[in-house]
């Protein structure tokens, strides 16, 4: 039921070029999707607990809200590659794949000064494109560890998840999108107390080689 959100070792197992988890104690944050109009609230939150994360960009929305997208490089987040326009590219050509990948390292490029160490496509979905897409920037593929569903918009199953699923080295995915973002807040203040109950740290993205 839950392979998608939490997947299995055998999984990562037949993946081994992705990273699929962190190496040391402690859990990191990634936010998926943005930037957004909600983009600023989401930064608010997370000053509030002290959390740097890795914002997974699109290029489209990097394009309509650079205001937004500079923000989260300001505030001290890394930023990552989430293709341009968030079309699933399972079954998407090579063509498809570099012009999705590149475009969007392009804009990080000329506003950062550098391209984007990590990519995670659309919906975690790849095909053998996407790995030879990746090799040409020099990019490696993050996926998660724990999907926490708070794209679903209800905060019952980010609670459900988190406390099935949550554990030391884990890495979690929330989104800064229309949907979630009524439940965002609540569901940073859910990971954060679950993760004190647990007594783990919640780690700086700055803090790992992800080469």
């Amino acid at each position: 039921m839950d392979l998608f959100n939490h997947p299995p070792k055998l999984v990562k197992m037949l993946f081994p070029h992705i990273i699929w988890d962190i190496e040391t104690d402690g859990i990191l944050i990634t936010i998926d999707d943005g930037p957004s109009e909600n983009t600023g609230k989401v930064l608010e939150v997370l000053d509030k607990h002290k959390i740097k994360a890795i914002f997974f960009c699109t290029g489209k929305n990097i394009e309509k809200y650079p205001e937004y997208f500079e923000r989260m490089i300001n505030k001290g987040h890394m930023i990552g590659n989430h293709g341009y326009d968030h079309k699933q590219l399972l079954l998407s050509s090579k063509k498809k794949h570099d012009k999705s990948f590149k475009k969007t390292d392009d804009l990080i490029k000329n506003i950062t000064g550098k391209g984007a160490k990590l990519v995670r496509p659309p919906y975690g979905r790849f095909n053998h494109h996407t790995s030879k897409a990746l090799k040409k920037l020099g990019s490696t593929m993050m996926l998660w560890s724990l999907l926490t569903g708070d794209h679903t918009g209800d905060f019952s199953h980010v609670r459900r998840l988190v406390d099935s699923y949550l554990q030391d080295r884990s890495i979690l995915v929330l989104h800064d999108n229309e949907k979630a973002k009524e439940i965002f807040s609540e569901s940073i203040e859910y990971i954060v107390q679950a993760c004190k109950d647990k007594g783990i740290v919640i780690n700086h993205p700055s803090s790992f080689n992800y080469d």
